[in-house]
């Protein structure tokens, strides 16, 4: 597995960001993105330097994610909006024959248009890290970002989080949470913002149903009771979140 190893370069006429030090070899991915304009995805260029192969993304009118955040708060219709849009490209990805573990979904590889706000993404075919352990180091860096005095925000930022680490955890389960659906185990929260939900259900089913989402080893097996109790304190720990942002928000 490839270890990204980016830099950015600020030009006077083009910004970049460049991966380095790039295993040998040429892929069906590789010159589908080098060819083909993909909505959602940075335009791609593999060259060589020096006997070194890299490859440049474009990334004019673009922040990264972390950078989109600093010093910011992510409101829950944000969080979920985020989410939906993110998932909604990698399940567009598979038109293209493209393998979601190949997505970068750290932070300073994500980025966000300027202008719409809409998310775009790196394609690295080398990079194959199973979509589960990216999902859940996403999720441990958003958690910093959640509006505590939000409650949908906790509760949505939680609930995947929680979700995200559980042990066999589909992605269906997850995004359902997120779109503010009943998740067994955890408390529903009352009410979804206009339309906030409705993309993501929909994306939910999608990835569930065409195999999008591959969970990163099979789960442990486990007795009734041991389940239970981590439901418990993963709705524990929800429930914890949502009484310290309201108690945070009467304050």
């Amino acid at each position: 597995m490839y270890e990204i190893e980016a830099e950015r370069i600020n030009g006077l006429e083009e910004c970049l960001l460049v991966l380095h030090h790039l295993p040998e070899g040429d892929s069906f991915e590789e010159e589908m993105l080098v060819h083909n304009e993909i909505p959602g995805m940075l335009r791609m260029k593999t060259l060589y330097l020096n006997g070194e192969k890299l490859r440049q993304y474009r990334i004019d009118g673009c922040s990264s994610l972390r950078e989109s955040l600093t010093g910011q708060k992510l409101s829950g219709e944000d969080f979920r909006r985020l989410m939906s849009r993110l998932f909604q490209r990698i399940a567009e990805g598979r038109r293209y024959l493209l393998r979601e573990e190949s997505f970068v979904l750290h932070p300073d590889c994500l980025f966000v248009r300027n202008d719409t706000g809409e998310p775009e993404l790196v394609y690295c075919p080398e990079y194959e890290k199973p979509l589960t352990d990216q999902v859940r180091l996403l999720s441990d860096i958003l958690l910093q970002y959640i509006d505590v005095r939000d409650s949908l925000a906790v509760y949505s930022g939680f609930a995947f989080h929680v979700l995200s680490h559980e042990n066999g955890s589909t992605m269906q389960r997850m995004l359902t949470a997120v779109s503010g659906g009943p998740v067994p185990g955890l408390p529903e929260f009352g009410g979804t913002p206009d339309g906030a939900g409705t993309v993501l259900a929909g994306e939910a089913e999608i990835i569930a149903n065409g195999g999008i989402y591959d969970a990163a080893a099979t789960p442990r097996k486990s007795s009734r009771i041991r389940r239970g109790i981590r439901s418990f304190l993963g709705g524990l720990t929800v429930i914890l979140g949502m009484l310290m942002a309201l108690a945070w928000a009467m304050h």
